[in-house]
C-alpha cells in the first residue's frame, strides 16, 4: 500500500520480487484464473475471428470472483507496464505470459492432455497483456 517504498533502496532485486509474487499465486488454495474456466478459454481460443475472440475473452472475465478479477486486473495492467518496457528489460507480453501463466492458472503437468495445450494458455494470457486496455 505504500507507493514510497523503494526496493531497489533496499536492495530487493526484481527476479526476488517477480518469485515472490509467483510463490504468493502458488500458495493460495486456488489458481487465480479459476480450473473452472480453462476449457472457456481454450474454446474462446480457437475463434479466428480476432474481435469476436476478444469480446468473448471479456465475457469469460465477467465470470471470475470479484477478487480473483481484481486481483487479475491488477496484475495483467502491471505486466503490460513491464512488457512496454521491453526495449530495456528484455520482457515482451510473449516473454512475460511464459513466466506468468503457469502461475496464474496452476496446471495440472501431470495431465498428458493439458501438455498439449500449454502453447493455447500461454498465448491467452499474452492477449491479456497485450490488450489489456481494451479488458480492462
Amino acid at each position: 500500500a505504500d507507493h514510497n517504498i523503494s526496493l531497489e533502496s533496499m536492495g530487493v532485486t526484481v527476479n526476488a520480487v517477480a518469485g515472490a509474487l509467483k510463490a504468493f499465486f502458488a500458495d493460495l488454495p486456488d489458481p487465480l484464473i479459476p480450473y473452472s474456466l480453462h476449457q472457456d478459454l481454450l474454446e474462446t481460443s480457437k475463434i479466428m475471428d480476432k474481435t469476436e475472440r476478444l469480446h468473448e475473452l471479456k465475457e469469460i472475465l465477467k465470470k471470475f470472483h470479484p477478487v480473483n478479477y481484481d486481483v487479475f486486473k491488477y496484475v495483467i495492467t502491471h505486466l503490460n507496464r513491464v512488457s512496454q518496457q521491453h526495449k530495456t528489460n528484455f520482457m515482451t507480453a510473449d516473454n512475460l505470459s511464459i513466466c506468468f501463466w503457469p502461475t496464474l492458472m496452476r496446471p495440472d503437468f501431470e495431465n498428458r492432455e493439458f501438455l498439449s495445450t500449454t502453447k493455447i494458455h500461454q498465448s491467452v494470457i499474452e492477449t491479456f497483456i497485450q490488450q489489456c486496455q481494451f479488458f480492462f
